[in-house]
This record gives C-alpha cells, sequence and structure tokens, in this order.
C-alpha cells in the first residue's frame, strides 16, 4: 500500500499479528464444525498432545539453557517462603500480647489512664468551687460594705466601693462569668452603683444650685465637704457636669448682662443673683460674675479639671463681648466717642479676667478686636446701611419722582452769502446742490404747503378714531386715477421726441421735499447746501423724565453714604482714645455698592413678576440713567475733596456709574428691540405688495399697516411718557426706521409694479405719514426727519409712485430725490414704466450723474 506522503519515522509500527494459540483455533474449529465426528475428535485431541509436548520441551529447553540460574532462583523463592511463614507466626503471637482483653498490654495501659482522669476531674472541680465560692464571698462583703456606707451617708467611700465592686464583678473567673449568681450580682453591683451616684449628683446639684439666674454654692453638705464631693464624681460625668454650668453661667448671668436692658449683678459670700435694676457697666457685672466663681467654686474643683474649667469660658466670654460691642455700634459718628470709651472698658475687663486666670488662647481677643475696632465699625455700619437700601428696593411703593435736567442741543444758523433777496429759490437750491441740468428745475407754489399739512391733519385724526384700524372702510379705489399728472400725458410708455423743457408743478405730497430745501428747515439734510456758513451755538434745555421714589431714596442714601465717609476720614475721635486710625475705605467703598445693589436687585425684586410690562422695564432704565448721573456727580465731588486718595474710589464710582450707564442702554435697547420685532413680525405677515391688484390682497396690507401706524403710536405715548424728550425722539425715530427701512425694501424688491398697484402701494405708503406728528416741531416743521433717517425717503416713494417719468426727472434733477441710491432709483423707474428710450436716458443719466 502506498500512502500519499511518508510516514514520519518516529510513529509507532504496527505489531506483527500474533498466532493464535491451539486451544483458540480447536475452540474456533469446534465452534464452527457441524455436527461433530469422531475423526474430528481424535484429531483435535492430538493437537493438544502436541502443543502440550512443544510447551514441556520448549520450558525443559529453557531450564536448561541455564540451569545455575534456575536452581538460584528457586532456592531464593524457597528461602523467602520461609521468612514468611516466620513472620507471619510471630505478628500473630504479637498481637495475643497487645490485644488480649485479659492479659494485653494495650487494654490494661487504657483503663489506668480512665481511672487517672477521674481522679484528676475530680481534684480540678474542688478546686474550681473552692476558688468560686470564695471570690463570690469577696465580691458580697463588697456589697455589703457599698450598702453600709451608703446607708451611712459616706458617699465617697461608697463611690470608691461600688466601683470596686464593679471590677470584681467584670473579673470574675471563666466558670462563673455564665453562672445565674453572677448574672445577678452584675445587676446588684450596676444598681448599687447607681444608687450611689443618683445619690452624688443630688448632693452636688444642692451645692451647686442654678435656678431662675441665681447661682448658690454650699461647701459643705452634711459631712460632705464640696472638695469631696467633686472629686468622687466619676471624671467623664464631672466633665459634662462643670460643662453644663458653664453653659448655664454663660446664658444666665454673662449674656443678659451684655444685653441691651444690662440687668445688675449681686454677688455675696455664696450667691450670686442677677437683679432686674439697670446697671450702670456691664462690665462691672461680668466681672462680678468671675469674681465669684474663682472666690467659691475653683479652689474646690479636681485639680484635674480646674485647668480646663476656667480656660472653657474665655471664648464664650469674648463671643459675648465682641457681640455686644457690635449690638452698641452707633449708628453715626456723633455717637462715636461713647462706644469707644465702651471699647477700652471691654479691654479693661479682658485685663482683669485675664489676672484671675481665666484664659485660654494664644492672643487676646478683644484687645485685637479693639485694635481693628474702626475697620469693625465700618463693617458695621456698611451691613446697616446696605441693608437698609434693600428694604427700600424691597418695599418702597411710593410713585414715581419727575426729574428736571439740563440737555445741551447744538443749533446751526446757516447764511447763504450767493443767496439774493429776491432770487428765486429753484436758482439758489440749484446752485447749492451744484447740479448742471438746467431743464429740469420744478416750480414749487407755496400753497402746496397748506395743502400737505390739511392733509396731515385729516390722516391723524383718522388714525386717532381708530385705535387699531380695523373699522376703516375709507380704501381708496383705483379708479381715481393719479391727480398729478397732465390729461394728455401717459407716464407708461408714451414716445417723446425730446425730454419736456416745461417745469412740472409736484403735488401737495411734495411739501416735504420743500421743507427739505428750504434753507431755514431744522433737518439735518439741509446742511447738504456748501455754500452755507454755519454759525454753531451751544445752548442747554430743560427736560424731564420720570424716575422712581426708589431711585431717589437710594441717591439720598448714597449721598449720606459718601458725607459719612468724609467725616470720617478728617475726624481723629479714633487717635484721641489710642486706637488705630486709617483711611476709610469700607466706609467710602459702600456709597458705589448702594448703586450697584440698585442695580442688581431691582430687576429681581421688582420686576420678575412684570417682564413682559412696558412701563416698569423703561422705569428700570431711567432709574439706571439718573443713579448713572448721580454716581458721576459724586465720583467728581470725592476727588475735588481728597484728590490724594481718590484713585481707589474713583475707580470704584467709574465701573458703577459705566455697569448703570450699560444697563440703562441694554435695557431701553432690548424693550426697542422686543417692539420692532413685533412690528417687523406683523408687517412679515403681509408677504410684499405682490398681487396688491387683487381687492382683499389690497384690504389686508392696507390693514396691516394701519395696525402697525396704530401700534406705533400707542406705544409712542407709553415710550413719550417715561422717557426723556431727546431720548424719546431718538428712539422712536430709530423704531420707525426700521419699520420704513423694511417697507422699502419690500418696494425695492418688485421688478414690476402696475399702474393699480403703484397707486396702491402709495396710498399705503401714506397711511404711516401721520406719524411724523409724533415729533416735535420747530416753527411749525416737523422734526421728524432729525430722528426718522429714511423719512424723506419714505415720503418721496409715494411722489415716486404715482408721478410720471417727468415728474420723476424734475425731482431728481432738482435734488429732491438725493437720498436714493442710483441702483434704487434705477430699480424703482424699471419697475414703474415700460421700456422706451426716454426711461433708458434718464436711467443713463442716474447712472452716470
Amino acid at each position: 500500500m502506498e500512502f500519499a506522503f511518508p510516514i514520519p519515522d518516529h510513529l509507532p509500527r504496527a505489531a506483527q499479528p500474533r498466532q493464535a494459540d491451539i486451544s483458540t483455533s480447536i475452540l474456533t474449529a469446534l465452534s464452527e464444525a457441524s455436527p461433530i465426528n469422531l475423526a474430528q475428535t481424535n484429531d483435535w485431541v492430538q493437537q493438544l498432545n502436541e502443543a502440550i509436548n512443544q510447551t514441556e520441551l520448549a520450558i525443559h529447553n529453557r531450564i536448561h539453557q541455564d540451569l545455575e540460574a534456575f536452581e538460584r532462583q528457586t532456592d531464593t523463592s524457597r528461602s523467602i517462603q520461609r521468612r514468611f511463614n516466620a513472620l507471619t507466626s510471630n505478628i500473630g503471637r504479637l498481637h495475643t500480647e497487645l490485644e488480649d482483653a485479659e492479659t494485653g498490654s494495650i487494654p490494661r495501659i487504657t483503663q489506668a489512664l480512665r481511672e487517672h482522669f477521674d481522679v484528676a476531674q475530680r481534684a480540678l472541680d474542688s478546686t474550681t468551687t473552692s476558688t468560686s465560692l470564695q471570690y463570690l464571698q469577696k465580691c458580697k462583703q463588697t456589697h455589703g460594705n457599698v450598702v453600709k456606707l451608703t446607708t451611712a451617708g459616706e458617699l465617697p467611700a461608697a463611690v470608691l466601693a461600688s466601683t470596686e465592686l464593679q471590677a470584681l464583678v467584670e473579673a470574675c473567673p471563666s466558670p462563673l462569668r455564665e453562672s445565674l449568681v453572677v448574672l445577678d450580682l452584675q445587676h446588684v453591683a450596676r444598681s448599687s452603683r447607681d444608687n450611689v451616684l443618683e445619690q452624688l449628683s443630688g448632693v452636688y446639684h444642692s451645692c451647686l444650685l442654678l435656678k431662675n439666674s441665681k447661682l448658690s454654692i454650699q461647701h459643705r453638705y452634711k459631712r460632705l465637704s464640696l472638695s469631696d464631693i467633686l472629686a468622687s464624681i466619676p471624671s467623664q460625668t464631672l466633665v459634662t457636669d462643670l460643662a453644663t454650668l458653664r453653659k448655664d453661667i454663660i446664658t444666665q448671668f454673662i449674656r443678659p448682662a451684655l444685653s441691651i436692658d444690662a440687668p445688675s449683678i449681686f454677688a455675696s459670700s455664696t450667691i450670686l443673683e442677677l437683679q432686674p435694676s439697670r446697671s450702670s457697666s456691664p462690665f462691672k457685672s461680668v466681672l462680678e460674675v468671675f469674681s465669684f466663681l474663682r472666690e467659691q467654686l475653683v479652689p474646690h474643683l479636681p485639680e484635674l479639671h480646674r485647668k480646663s474649667f476656667v480656660t472653657s469660658f474665655y471664648p464664650p466670654l469674648c463671643d459675648a463681648v465682641e457681640a455686644h460691642l457690635l449690638n452698641a455700634m452707633p449708628r453715626g459718628i456723633d455717637g462715636l466717642p461713647t462706644y469707644l470709651d465702651l471699647v477700652l472698658e471691654a479691654i479693661n475687663l479682658e485685663v482683669k479676667i485675664v489676672e484671675m486666670g481665666f484664659f485660654g488662647g494664644m492672643e487676646r481677643r478683644i484687645h485685637q478686636w479693639g485694635v481693628q475696632v474702626q475697620s469693625h465699625y465700618e463693617k458695621r455700619r456698611r451691613t446697616q446701611l446696605l441693608e437698609e437700601v434693600r428694604t427700600i428696593i424691597l418695599s418702597d411703593s411710593n410713585p414715581p419722582v419727575r426729574i428736571e435736567i439740563e440737555t445741551p442741543s447744538v443749533v446751526q444758523e446757516e447764511t447763504h452769502p450767493a443767496q439774493e433777496a429776491n432770487g428765486s429759490n429753484a436758482e439758489d437750491e440749484e446752485g447749492n446742490w451744484d447740479f448742471d441740468d438746467d431743464d429740469s428745475s420744478a416750480q414749487e407754489p407755496s400753497e402746496n404747503i397748506s395743502k400737505q399739512e390739511d392733509n396731515r391733519e385729516e390722516d391723524t385724526e383718522t388714525a386717532e378714531g381708530d385705535g387699531w384700524g380695523f373699522d376703516d372702510d375709507d380704501v381708496p379705489t383705483p379708479a381715481e386715477g393719479k391727480d398729478s399728472k397732465g390729461e394728455g400725458h401717459d407716464p407708461w410708455g408714451v414716445e417723446w421726441d425730446d425730454m419736456p423743457v416745461e417745469k412740472t408743478e409736484p403735488s401737495s405730497r411734495d411739501t416735504a421735499a420743500e421743507k427739505r430745501m428750504d434753507p431755514s428747515s431744522s433737518h439735518p439734510q439741509s446742511a447738504h447746501t456748501p455754500n452755507s456758513a454755519p454759525n454753531v451755538t451751544k445752548r442747554f434745555e430743560q427736560e424731564s423724565y420720570f424716575v422712581s421714589h426708589v431711585a431717589t431714596a437710594v441717591s439720598s442714601i448714597t449721598k449720606q453714604i459718601l458725607e459719612e465717609g468724609l467725616r470720617l476720614s478728617g475726624s481723629s475721635v479714633f487717635k484721641e482714645r489710642g486706637f488705630t486710625a486709617s483711611h476709610p475705605a469700607i466706609l467710602l467703598s459702600t456709597a458705589p455698592s448702594a448703586l450697584d445693589l440698585f442695580r442688581g436687585l431691582y430687576p429681581t425684586g421688582r420686576l420678575s413678576g412684570n417682564s413682559e410690562s412696558l412701563a416698569p422695564r423703561l422705569q428700570y432704565s431711567n432709574d439706571c440713567k439718573y443713579l448713572a448721573e448721580v454716581s458721576e456727580k459724586l465720583r467728581a465731588t470725592y476727588t475735588n475733596i481728597h484728590q490724594s486718595d481718590a484713585d481707589a474710589l474713583n475707580v470704584r464710582f467709574e465701573e458703577v456709574t459705566q455697569r448703570l450707564e450699560m444697563t440703562n442702554v441694554s435695557w431701553l435697547e432690548d424693550t426697542m428691540d422686543e417692539e420692532a420685532q413685533a412690528l417687523l413680525s406683523r408687517l412679515a405677515e403681509i408677504g410684499g405688495f405682490d398681487d396688491l391688484g387683487h381687492n382683499s390682497r389690497y384690504e389686508e396690507a392696507h390693514g396691516k399697516i394701519r395696525q402697525i401706524k396704530n401700534r406705533i403710536t400707542i406705544f409712542s405715548q407709553e415710550l413719550k411718557s417715561s422717557l426723556a424728550i431727546s431720548i424719546y425722539n431718538q428712539n422712536l425715530g430709530m423704531l420707525i426706521d426700521r419699520v420704513l427701512d423694511r417697507v422699502l425694501q419690500d418696494v425695492f424688491a418688485l421688478d414690476d409694479i402696475s399702474e393699480i398697484v403703484s397707486e396702491r402701494i402709495a396710498t399705503i405708503c401714506r397711511t404711516l405719514h401721520p406719524l411724523e406728528a409724533l415729533f416735535p416741531e420747530i416753527e411749525n416743521v416737523s422734526t421728524v426727519a432729525s430722528y426718522a433717517s429714511l423719512w424723506l425717503k419714505f415720503t418721496y416713494l409715494s411722489d415716486i409712485l404715482e408721478g410720471s417719468l417727468a415728474d420723476i426727472s424734475s425731482w431728481f434733477d432738482s435734488g429732491l430725490l438725493i437720498d436714493y441710491e442710483p441702483q434704487e432709483l434705477c430699480r424703482l423707474v424699471r419697475a414703474l414704466f415700460a421700456d422706451t428710450p426716454h426711461r433708458a436716458a434718464f436711467i443713463s443719466r442716474i447712472l452716470n450723474h
């Protein structure tokens, strides 16, 4: 057989098959033969005989191959068999000698040991019983001694005997520990000791009786002295009793003596009593307590507890004295001389207490406290003043107060050297704005101004009649047409041979443009005139705004704090009495801290429930503005008085001023931004000015704009009632600017504006024109453009939407559309007018201007 791989040499090889023996072969043949005959049987017998002969021959040959070794091994086997028989016989005899029940050694030894163990056990039992009885007899005698001493009233000796009995019971021999008699004895010993200690405690409290602020000390109780009684009380119990006594003395004598009422203390030979009459000096009463303790109690204390008891009074005494000094601290500089005398008395008390031995510690606390008395006074006053400020902030409910202020204003008076007295306005304005197009100057009749004012008054009356504009039914229809256009003029695509040279007259809606071009106008845009010679003058105007009564009260307290700090800085009351004097930085820093406390506490304490209301938020903004001005004035006052020491407080006042101003601005800006977001959200609901050709879409947009106008009007009233007029104008102008900017962007986003859509957008825009009345007037001219920078640009939008291409060109050449960017104006022209050569020429002229 061949394998696919060679077989390793180390693997075992299969053994050669062994030839079956003759008996197996015959049995196999016998089992297979059927039937069996005689010949087969003889054959098998013959084979067996031959196999036996062969085996005998093999054995014989094997023996005779090494006959000497065979004989040697045979002798050895016989010798081993003989010795094994002898060993077996000997073992049998030994077993009989050891294990025999009558004569064996092991049974006899076992019996002897058993008898010895019984004797030893009886001896041990006798010894243990004797020892236990003797121990119990000793315990009985000791217990009898305890009972005898207790009955005789010898409590100190009874305490020692009960202690000895307790020790005997605890150290009893081990055989007695679990016995019933010892358990009973433990109970008896415990009861005896408790009885003795209870009687001793009663004697202790009879000798040291403290009740109802009256301490009585008896030096003897029958035949027992106070020293023996105190020495007999267990150490741990005495420590607890003395600690309780010390706490009661502190509570019932020392603290009442240092209270506001300051009752007097009477001390006799054995009684210390607190009396209701007022003491002339609280520290003298405290000294009486320690003198009484030193003479009547301390000498009788055990030496082990004496020092710890007397020194344990020092920390609570210092705490009580310091608390008394803090409570007695005056609420002003006028009371400092008397108070400093009180501090000196406290220091003298400490000196005497230390001499008596009632001192424990590394340093004298009251003396150290007195060294820093100015610092403690300033910290206490700071706490009192800030708590007063906190109370005012949280509980003051007085109405707001109107504050009058002066605000600087700059007035520019312009003169025009190039303007003739009889010259035309159009020529002067054309020269001022430096426009070169001579064929597009506009005529602006003066009667248009009165028409514009009448229209605005009508719009204002309409707005006042309808709070939110939900009932406005006078929506103009597109059939009314454009009044500013000529009869035969079609601005939507008529072909002109040449640009018209006649001067068109703007409608009454152009009065805003007239005001802008008027050199006497107060609008800031009039400053564009290059030939003007400004004459700048500065004047102060009176303004007023409301601040809360809390702010005025905090301002008053802050001024008082600064005045008190300045008085303390110039006072020598501390030096006159030997105390260390320093610059009152802590008290002075309380002034700006009071303002800072208002800034942090007022919103959480007063505005937490009115966070959504407008008036409280504006009120808080005004308060911060007012207190910022107060802080700046106080800083200037302090700097003028203490120029060399003003650095730290100066920086502190500046920080508070900046924080108050930042809070004022941030709260006002957040309020305005919140209102602006609400208006822009309402404006976003319109969704732009697309599809205004549909009446429903137009009415919806017009209604939203009226609501925005009315909301601004109502919001302005709340704003005006809270803020100064200058701040009101600025913030209202910025608010209106954000709304106008969104409207302008929505209009600029239109790619194509039909005639009806332009009229409707112009009508919608004019809905916001009455907002001009929300601003003050100077010489019958509104100042809206001074605060809303997009106002003129927005008002021109309605004229542009309803004007012809010639009108827009004329206004552009006259400089009335200077607020529009070239791209914005071009986008409007492309959206309004058809693509004609005239429109292209006008757009080119705008871009190249």
